[in-house]
């Protein structure tokens, strides 16, 4: 009787540990689909709120310094029904919440190559119709400087480790994404020649040396760690759960933790979210 109480025990562990681990998962996905996209939306909603004021008044970035999020530019592309506003950066974090800007490249609307990344899937999906895009539309790219426009010349799906994505002729602008989960190591290249006035640089970045995460082909680099952490808190208030149970009552503890428990595990999906490659 024992021993059948012991393996009864084990077996509603087990059934315990596969729930958690298929709640986990599920959570991922819908949290992927659902609540990024919503996270996205109220970053977005700041940034304008931040950055149109500074727009009007002509207080917005042109040259360096610029700090990583400073929104620096709002791109419009009409037939493929974008409006996102520009950040400074592009790693992962920073593609949660915009399209970004890749540092060391032109700024919109001045001489040379500009490129922006953006996400084609998660975190409202900005870029997930740039394969639509055919020679000739517009894109137009307001900064303090005023409205810029660019004519789209091509469109080309590269490999990852092809460094002439980040290579074009004078004053283009590149438009980057992933093609999606089932090719990592490819990334699709959007290529807009300016067709209005050229404007002045303003002061250029200190010459560094662009990382990999900042080309979108990895997620955050503190994300596994800060993972680790959120289910290390999880596993520890699950195991947390079983004496309080039994003094209190199942209703009663369920009562207190369902709120504790709903906000690390939306920790844990947002971390694990952020570790997929940024401009997938």
């Amino acid at each position: 009787m024992k021993k059948l109480s012991m393996t009864q025990a084990s077996r509603q562990k087990i059934r315990w540990g596969a729930g958690a681990v298929l709640v986990l998962i599920l959570g991922l996905i819908v949290y992927a689909k659902v609540f990024t996209p919503m996270a996205e939306d109220r970053a977005q909603a700041l940034l304008e709120k931040e950055f149109t004021p500074a727009l009007l008044n002509g207080v917005a970035p042109v040259g360096y310094p610029i700090e990583s999020g400073q929104p620096i530019a709002l791109l419009e592309i009409k037939d493929i029904h974008v409006r996102r506003v520009v950040i400074e950066g592009t790693r992962a974090e920073e593609l949660a919440k915009a399209p970004g800007h890749l540092v060391g490249s032109a700024l919109p609307g001045q001489p040379g190559t500009s490129a922006i990344l953006g996400r084609s899937s998660h975190y409202g999906s900005a870029f997930t119709r740039l394969d639509e895009l055919k020679s000739g539309q517009e894109v137009t790219v307001t900064t303090a400087q005023g409205v810029h426009t660019y004519e789209v010349v091509d469109s080309t799906v590269r490999s990852a480790s092809d460094s002439a994505a980040f290579i074009g002729e004078r004053n283009m602008l590149l438009l980057i994404t992933g093609v999606g989960g089932a090719y990592p190591d490819k990334r699709l290249v959007v290529r807009a020649l300016m067709t209005s006035p050229v404007f002045p640089a303003g002061t250029a970045a200190i010459e560094v040396q662009t990382a990999t995460p900042e080309l979108g082909l990895e997620g955050s680099s503190k994300s596994p760690v800060q993972l680790a952490i959120w289910l290390f808190l999880l596993l520890f208030l699950l195991i947390a759960l079983i004496p309080i149970k039994e003094k209190i009552g199942m209703r009663v503890t369920w009562l207190i933790a369902i709120p504790v428990l709903a906000v690390v595990l939306f920790q844990v999906w947002n971390t694990a979210s952020l570790m997929y490659p940024s401009i997938g």
